[in-house]
């Protein structure tokens, strides 16, 4: 659950990152209430992580296999070849792909905490689309 957590924190700093940097209105009030969502998710998250104990056990699940997308957001967001738009979209696949990949995992031992996951891999998903509008325009 770290990882998720973290994951999202790094999001957020885009997000708040393309806030300074845009002059599109309704791109500022997007990020804006996405800003406030993303505060949300970490809550939920956290909460999620305390209540049914699912730190002790996510870190020790197998076959994850992570390691390419831990380095792909890690290359996201220290990109310079891209703007601030286009590392957040490209943050918000790389999360919902992180967690379908790990809600399954999660499922088994939490299914309150899987379909958590699940429901903001869904709401990332949803964020990159529109975002895809404003890189189209860059």
């Amino acid at each position: 659950m770290s990882l998720l957590i973290e994951s999202e924190r790094k999001l957020k700093g885009l997000y708040e990152e393309t806030l300074r940097e845009t002059d599109e209105e309704k791109l500022k009030l997007f990020i804006s209430e996405t800003c406030k969502q993303n505060s949300k998710r970490v809550e939920l998250m956290q909460k999620a992580r305390i209540e049914r104990v699912v730190e002790m056990t996510l870190e020790p699940i197998t076959d994850l296999e992570l390691t390419d997308l831990i380095t792909r957001i890690t290359n996201i967001v220290e990109s310079r070849n891209a703007s601030s738009v286009q590392k957040t979209m490209r943050m918000e696949k790389a999360i919902s792909e992180l967690y379908v990949k790990v809600a399954p995992k999660i499922m088994g031992i939490s299914s309150d905490t899987g379909d958590l996951i699940l429901a903001l891999s869904h709401e990332s998903n949803d964020r990159q689309k529109i975002l895809e509008q404003y890189v189209k325009f860059e």
